[in-house]
């Protein structure tokens, strides 16, 4: 995936994560500025599921699609019990 085209969904990726706290966006924000996009979208994901944030289905498939192209078990960060866990088939 093109670099600005992966910046550009990882911020729209965390701009629907909903009632995340301003430090943590800032600090994913920063991840992804950084063209740290794998640990972006794990951060983005654990803290979603920490925070017990309403995932829109447009929102996990966008997640579920970046997780994919970065090999990021989302699902399973997510906290998705029928996930795999990150080595698992």
């Amino acid at each position: 995936m093109d670099p600005d085209l992966l910046t550009s969904e990882l911020k729209r990726a965390l701009d629907g994560a909903v009632g995340l706290p301003a430090s943590d966006v800032d600090s994913i924000a920063v991840l992804i500025n950084a063209g740290e996009w794998q640990l972006a979208l794990e951060t983005l994901c654990t803290q979603t599921y920490e925070y017990d944030l309403e995932v829109s289905e447009e929102q996990r498939s966008l997640l579920g699609r970046l997780g994919r192209v970065l090999d990021v078990p989302v699902g399973y960060l997510l906290g998705d019990p029928w996930a795999p866990a990150p080595g698992e088939p």
